[in-house]
């Protein structure tokens, strides 16, 4: 248990380490740089405006503040139980699936396996001669 714990933490630290080295690469390129630098003065001009309104009417601002907060954390629980449904059920079928698909494979390496012994036996009795009385008492007519 410890160690997939250890395997999802380093698999955190990747993907973010991931994430921010593609960043840093996608920075390289002018035009993101310019739509970084837009979407940055945007959010300032958004910070601006709000704490202006909060200023002007803060009893409002809170008020409506405090509604997209509870609506996003709705938002937000409602996708969160959702994904654990979702994974319940694929891993329940994931496992379900693999169960079958191990017993149809051990029941196959036990079919194959007593193939290869039969053609084996009936490989010696042919080279052996040991089934050619029985094969002249089929030929033979009675």
């Amino acid at each position: 248990m410890q160690n997939q714990q250890q395997n999802g933490n380093k698999l955190i630290v990747g993907m973010a380490a991931g994430a921010l080295a593609g960043a840093a690469l996608a920075m390289l390129n002018s035009n993101t740089r310019s739509n970084v630098k837009q979407n940055v003065s945007g959010m300032k001009e958004s910070m601006t405006s709000l704490a202006s309104d909060v200023k002007e009417n803060p009893r409002e601002t809170k008020d409506q503040l405090m509604e997209r907060v509870k609506a996003a954390s709705d938002v937000l629980k409602d996708a969160a139980n959702n994904v654990q449904e979702l994974y319940n059920k694929v891993n329940g079928d994931f496992k379900n699936e693999l169960k079958d698909v191990q017993n149809d494979t051990q029941e196959a390496v036990s079919t194959a396996k007593e193939v290869g012994s039969k053609v084996k036996d009936a490989k010696e009795q042919l080279v052996n001669g040991s089934g050619s009385s029985e094969s002249s008492q089929y030929s033979q007519p009675h």
